[in-house]
């Protein structure tokens, strides 16, 4: 059944393959397929539960319809209700012809009915992948009717009211425990609002893995714990500090400081060889070092820029509290015209705002055709491109894919399933984080792990992911070990991250 759920396709690319399936195959044989694999999956996880199933008018419902005709035939206590339809596609139609007589139940779901005995799952099969306009007002009151129930919700293919594309959920989406999704994986179950309505999710792929394959090329990528076994391989010993890089690091202008530490910080626990801090501070109020970690060489910036080739600063991070004043704008100029095309850079915070400010940045990031990582969060992403927050999380993997070919760079867009995208238009989504990174400063240690990673030779797509990844890793295993997340700190991140990668 997971065969293909690393794989995320669109709406457009899994109609694509579901038309050649279909073309290939005898009529109803999808319908009959997602409807056996519910059917598997209940009997594997609810073998004692009662199954209230609530169909929709098209596609949807019919994979319900069929799934409750397998459980009544199996001994399973079954309940159908369904939305008033007109007329029905041909396959729901034949759900329809084949659902046994007395399980479909009048009117509505009664929220007064007195408690069952017996433990119950609901199965939303509403609306699937296809619904591109806000959810009926009668399946909204089901699914109010649901969520007050001491019930599982299991969806089918996609909560009903969550665009499967984007994470874009309509007022009264269902809110599922688990999904189980057909044909392949898709990235509105894993960004955004999918992460909240989805629960944990599955893929059934219908006995179309070939097919699937032949499409990948059309695909993105879940990113998961098995993607970035970089992040595991054990260091030779044979090594000195040399080995992994000198990180070169603008940031921590005055009232921020903190700011260009955390990002430190994160390097140095994501174990970079030598950390070089360029405080954007007067040079007279640049602390002297960190007395939390006196490993990290701090200077001012305009002394670190004019000290780099000599330093033999291999990557930058740029950013992390830095300022926007004229002197931020002069220091990351700088960089964009000094570093070596070879010398890769992460952009994060107030270089970003610079970006987006000053067009002649924009156009020397643009022309400088080196590795590049860009972090922006919904509004800096949106300043970059010149549209509205609400624009860019419409529709976050095209706004990604719209960044990077834009500033020729590797964009991470963070957020709920944080979406990373290359030049190349390739892109992923994070599968790892919890609501405990939404406080301050831990885009600053993104912003240093990342640049840690780089430093020691990754490539720079695959430390994105692997970045994000790992981050993201780092809260939920904290979270599992009764940190957060509600109160969870940026500054506690950076050592789960060096735990997870060296118990490996």
């Amino acid at each position: 059944m997971e065969e293909s759920s690393h794989l995320l396709f669109r709406t457009p690319a899994i109609r694509h393959i579901e038309r050649e399936a279909q073309a290939a195959l005898p009529p109803h044989t999808l319908m009959r397929r997602a409807a056996r694999a519910a059917a598997d999956l209940i009997a594997a996880r609810w073998p004692r539960h009662a199954v209230d199933i609530l169909c929709g008018p098209g596609n949807n419902g019919g994979d319900g319809l069929m799934l409750a005709a397998l459980l009544h035939r199996a001994g399973r206590q079954v309940r159908v209700w369904s939305l008033p339809c007109d007329r029905r596609p041909s396959d729901a139609e034949q759900a329809w012809k084949e659902l046994p007589p007395g399980l479909l139940q009048p009117g509505e779901p009664d929220a007064n009915e007195p408690p069952r005995l017996a433990p119950r799952l609901i199965v939303d099969a509403m609306f699937g992948i296809g619904l591109s306009r806000p959810l009926p007002e009668q399946a909204r009151r089901w699914s109010e009717w649901a969520s007050h129930q001491p019930a599982t919700v299991l969806a089918l293919d996609t909560p009903s009211g969550l665009d499967s594309d984007t994470g874009t959920a309509q007022p009264g989406a269902f809110i599922a425990q688990h999904t189980l999704t057909f044909i392949a994986d898709k990235p509105g179950l894993h960004t955004r609002a999918g992460k909240d309505h989805a629960g944990t999710v599955s893929v059934a792929d219908l006995g179309l893995s070939d097919l699937i394959r032949q499409h990948a090329a059309h695909a993105g990528r879940l990113t998961r714990r098995t993607d970035c076994a970089a992040l595991f391989r054990p260091r030779p010993h044979d090594t000195h500090k040399g080995s992994f890089g000198t990180l070169g690091l603008l940031g921590g202008a005055p009232g921020m400081t903190g700011a260009a530490l955390l990002a430190a910080r994160a390097a140095l626990y994501g174990g970079a060889g030598k950390i070089l801090v360029g405080m954007a501070a007067a040079p007279s109020s640049t602390p002297a070092y960190d007395p939390l970690h006196p490993e990290l060489m701090l200077r001012d910036a305009e002394g670190l820029l004019d000290q780099a080739e000599r330093l033999g600063v291999t990557v930058w991070v740029a950013g992390c509290g830095l300022g926007a004043d004229e002197c931020a704008a002069r220091w990351l100029a700088r960089l964009l015209a000094e570093a070596p095309t070879t010398v890769p850079l992460v952009l994060d915070a107030d270089a970003l705002a610079l970006l987006a400010a000053i067009p002649e940045l924009s156009r020397a990031l643009a022309a400088r055709s080196g590795p590049a990582i860009l972090t922006p969060h919904p509004l800096e992403a949106a300043r970059l491109l010149g549209a509205s927050t609400e624009e860019i999380q419409a529709d976050r993997i095209a706004s990604a894919r719209e960044l990077a070919m834009r500033y020729r760079s590797w964009i991470v867009l963070k957020g709920a399933g944080s979406i990373v995208c290359g030049p190349d238009g390739s892109w992923s989504v994070n599968g790892s984080g919890n609501a405990g990174l939404a406080t301050a400063g831990t885009g600053d240690v993104l912003a240093g792990m990342l640049g840690a990673l780089l430093a020691q030779g990754m490539d720079i797509g695959e430390a994105a992911r692997a970045g994000v990844w790992l981050h993201g890793a780092a809260a939920d295993d904290l979270v599992a070990r009764g940190t957060g997340p509600l109160g969870l700190t940026a500054s506690e991140i950076a050592p789960a991250a060096r735990a997870l990668r060296n118990r490996g």
